[in-house]
């Protein structure tokens, strides 16, 4: 399902309902960017005006929503020292809406996650199964509510690969060798990988006894020691965050960053013979926070939009803009991210058709399989669509409290943040969604459609034309993810220097751009030349 193609002849039903859902400003920027495709191509090849169409197309993706400070965060309805500066509670984009919430009593929230259930399976168009590993693993990094108040975060708020290095100093320490600047490793077949958690004797390694390997609370998308088979316990790696090993795509990307960290400190050290452990170590970890910031942009975003003009991660970009402020995640940014159903009931892993459920906290297909094997096959995979009833049934608990999630926080309806990003309001269900089914299924729940919640509202849109998301979903997302990712310290100016990378780190960032650079020089002696992108193509088939 996607837009109409506004090339239709004027006057069609398409057409109008185009225009009426996205509105002349939205509308027109999106025809833009997805047609005249010669003319951005030309943009693109120019250094000048590259650089300057650049800044303006992330400006205008930025300013779709208020910049921050946000003028309220969960932490009170209304503006306080406290909601501007405690960022243990997250923002907040848009008022606290207790009417909403009153009147969403009577819909229950088990009924409106029966709104995702997958009865038929649809696959994405546009992204593999890759893009889904990525998109997990990348915002687990920093998306993260609090299990015991949803209304707070354990986040550090910045894109500083904490999947890898931990979150406090302390877990860094347990990770790092402390010698020649490297992470702990392990030779397996002939790759390396993360060290064990666990010894042969089925006890944690004296090293990691303070390493969490699970979330406190009620975070149920970790699990306690005890739930766990003693063969599960052998495959479990040492990892920055406590669930880093929930899911063998997590744990292979992981082990990709720290093959880089491990081979970028060894270049660092080779070239500056008189530097120490701490400064190779931070000198490399600072580079391979900034190669994660040019994939992020130049591969991952990329693939999200459907604009034919790709953008690109430039040193001090939006240093004066209103939008440049300290990083902060919202409460809005932290559902709309959570894309249950791009995870395929059933995948292959190994060239095995498994049900997808059955392969939660098995880290051991990782070097079983190995690196390029892992990222071949995920790359030669669909994943399903961005999408209310499209989200397998062992998630359906996870969606549900979702929604009770945004309830708690009384998150204003998702009509009012179409119009805060600038769209027409909706007016009827119909409005949703092509498929006559969508609108059944809210009109059946909701009272009207000014009742639909943000989280039910952002999947029940249909998926942009060659995007792989809905219009607000990506917009709201363009707004966070750009805002927060170029205001990391790493790409200010004054910072952005071979003093802070090395020479070698500094030849490194530059010829890095994609997700397929990292795994063609971390997989070297592998059976397989593996294709690594989030984008389907012509070899890509079902499976």
């Amino acid at each position: 399902m996607a837009d109409p193609d506004t090339s239709a002849v004027p006057g069609t039903a398409e057409r109008r309902s185009y225009w009426r859902t996205n509105g002349w400003r939205n509308g027109a920027e999106l025809w833009a960017v997805t047609h005249l495709k010669p003319v951005w191509t030309l943009l693109q090849e120019l250094p000048v005006v590259r650089s300057r169409t650049n800044r303006r197309l992330i400006n205008r993706l930025v300013y779709k929503l208020e910049t921050r400070p946000n003028t309220l965060s969960t932490r009170t309805p209304y503006t306080s020292w406290e909601s501007l500066t405690d960022r243990t509670y997250s923002a907040r984009h848009l008022p606290a809406d207790d009417a909403l919430a009153q009147r969403l009593q009577s819909v229950a929230p088990a009924s409106v996650a029966e709104l995702f259930r997958r009865e038929q399976p649809r696959e994405s168009t546009k992204s593999t199964l890759l893009f889904s590993h990525f998109a997990q693993w990348f915002v687990d990094g920093f998306l993260r509510t609090d299990p015991d108040d949803v209304l707070r975060n354990t986040s550090t708020h910045d894109i500083d690969l904490s999947q890898l290095y931990g979150q406090t100093e302390d877990v860094t320490a347990m990770l790092r060798t402390h010698s020649g600047g490297r992470l702990k490793s392990q030779q397996i077949d002939g790759g390396e990988f993360p060290p064990y958690y666990f010894g042969p004797d089925g006890q944690v390694e004296p090293e990691f006894v303070d390493l969490p390997l699970s979330y406190p609370g009620r975070d149920r998308k970790a699990v306690e020691l005890g739930e766990l088979t003693d063969a599960q316990k052998r495959s479990l790696f040492a990892l920055g965050i406590p669930r880093g090993n929930i899911h063998y795509g997590f744990v292979m990307l992981s082990t990709l960053f720290l093959r880089e960290h491990n081979r970028l400190a060894d270049l660092i050290a080779a070239e500056n013979p008189d530097w120490d452990d701490e400064r190779i170590f931070q000198t490399a970890r600072n580079t391979l926070i900034v190669i994660l910031i040019k994939i992020v942009i130049e591969d991952y975003i990329n693939h999200i939009t459907p604009s034919h003009f790709k953008l690109f991660v430039e040193p001090g970009i939006g240093v004066r803009e209103e939008w440049y402020r300290q990083n902060w995640m919202s409460i809005e940014f932290d559902l709309l991210y959570r894309w249950h159903p791009l995870i395929p009931t059933d995948l292959t892993v190994g060239g095995v058709r498994r049900p997808a459920s059955d392969v939660l906290w098995e880290a051991d297909v990782v070097p079983q399989q190995g690196l390029a094997a892992l990222f071949d096959e995920a790359s030669r995979q669909p994943s399903t669509e961005i999408g209310i009833r499209n989200t397998a049934e062992f998630l359906l608990p996870v969606e549900e409290r979702t929604i009770t999630i945004g309830r708690r926080a009384a998150l204003a309806g998702f009509n009012d943040y179409r119009q805060a990003c600038g769209y027409p309001r909706l007016r009827s269900f119909s409005d949703f969604s092509a498929d006559p089914a969508v609108a059944e299924a809210l009109e059946a729940r909701y009272p009207s459609v000014d009742d639909v919640e943000l989280y039910v509202g952002l999947f029940a849109e249909d998926v942009r034309r060659n995007s792989a998301l809905p219009p607000v979903m990506g917009t709201m997302v363009a707004v966070d993810a750009f805002s927060q990712a170029l205001t990391n310290p790493l790409l200010t100016k004054s910072v952005f220097n071979a003093s802070t990378f090395s020479r070698a780190g500094m030849r490194v960032i530059k010829r890095t751009s994609r997700l397929q650079d990292l795994v063609d020089r971390n997989t070297p002696g592998e059976d397989t030349e593996p294709l690594v992108t989030f984008t389907r193509t012509s070899s890509t088939a079902t499976r």
